[in-house]
């Protein structure tokens, strides 16, 4: 049986972590490859919609885990309507698929722009619409936000410099919060048992 993750490359570093951590519990017996699509197709919803589009129809694999949260598109149960070997999340973004129900706590608490550790490390990848980064509309659109908390997932060294670059770009006070994989393993490692049980069920 063959499975593919596609998805962000936001959760790149995360992934390939916790991918490590079960392949070494050895928790499955499948064949698993993963494919990252482009962070700044978020920018424009018609290119991320043509984006996954195209690598569905370019991945061969039995069972496919569509690796993006459920309102990252807003139409994705339309076009996604008509793929039936697709595994997808309920959660509505890349951080509450990293931080689970701790998010909902923390949107109770202000105007919370999320970071996690591979955030930090590719934001300009992913705000960059090909011509650059625009810090004038940036900084604007960082308007609405009380602070930034940087979850620390603990994939790569977090340092001040890389806090400051952010914050120089954004001009929004930066809350740091340990984290961990744990939860964002626990989500990918339901939707691998789905996609299993799918392919067995429906062959």
């Amino acid at each position: 049986m063959k499975l593919c993750i596609l998805g962000c490359g936001i959760y790149e570093l995360e992934l390939e972590q916790v991918l490590a951590q079960i392949k070494q519990e050895k928790l499955f017996d499948c064949e698993l490859e993963v494919t990252y699509l482009p962070l700044n197709l978020h920018i424009n919803l018609d290119a991320l919609k043509a984006g996954v589009i195209k690598a569905l129809d370019a991945v061969a694999a039995d069972r496919i885990i569509l690796l993006y949260g459920s309102k990252c598109h807003p139409d994705f149960n339309e076009f996604l309507s008509g793929y039936h070997n697709l595994v997808r999340f309920e959660q509505s973004n890349c951080i509450e698929l990293m931080m689970g129900e701790r998010m909902k706590e923390t949107d109770q608490e202000s105007k919370t722009f999320y970071l996690t550790s591979g955030w930090l490390e590719r934001w300009r990848e992913l705000f960059d619409s090909g011509f650059g980064i625009d810090e004038v509309v940036l900084r604007q659109s960082f308007g609405f936000y009380d602070r930034t908390l940087l979850v620390d997932t603990g994939v790569s060294e977090i340092t001040d410099e890389k806090i400051l670059d952010f914050f120089e770009c954004t001009q929004v006070p930066i809350e740091m919060e340990q984290g961990g994989i744990a939860v964002f393993k626990s989500y990918i490692i339901t939707a691998i048992q789905q996609a299993i049980l799918d392919q067995y069920a429906n062959g």
